[in-house]
């Protein structure tokens, strides 16, 4: 098992403020969401595709393309569920979103809606399994490592560039 202290971080800037990728021997191992403190030391050469994803992550807050790296998910999941959710969640489209029992009946798992929620609190890669386009039942954003505010500003800024 790879110990926690090999990590490095890169700093990416948005409106929201900063936020970091973090990596190690293995590659890309997550992102923060920006506002986090940096959870490891910040990479004072880091691998171009660190500071290529830093790079389009800065473009995405300031209304660029989504970003999108789907060989996260196989790096981020923890079991074949999770796997699933994550996949499903990031084949949402930009500016649209799903709730956390669309996901469940869509996979087949009809009552798990809170497994799914579960799911989204561990996502190691938000905005690229953009866990803030899913939200509760209700239509209400809830549950959010960010904070709604942040999520309701994601959902509003890709609507507005959708």
């Amino acid at each position: 098992m790879r110990k926690r202290d090999d990590r490095q971080a890169t700093r990416y800037e948005t409106w929201l403020g900063a936020g970091w990728v973090i990596f190690d021997a293995d590659g890309i191992s997550g992102v923060t969401l920006p506002g986090e403190p940096a959870p490891a030391a910040e990479a004072a050469d880091p691998p171009d595709a660190v500071g290529l994803l830093a790079a389009e992550l800065a473009e995405y807050y300031g209304g660029g393309p989504w970003p999108r790296y789907p060989e996260v998910v196989a790096r981020a999941a923890s079991t074949s569920f999770t796997r699933r959710v994550y996949e499903t969640v990031a084949a949402i489209p930009a500016g649209q979103s799903r709730t956390y029992g669309d996901i469940a009946r869509q996979l087949g798992r009809p009552g798990a809606a809170r497994a799914v929620g579960r799911a989204m609190a561990t996502n190691p890669f938000p905005v690229l399994i953009p866990c803030h386009r899913v939200i509760g039942a209700d239509g209400s954003l809830t549950g959010f490592a960010g904070g709604v505010e942040m999520k309701a500003a994601m959902l509003e800024m890709e609507a507005a560039d959708g």
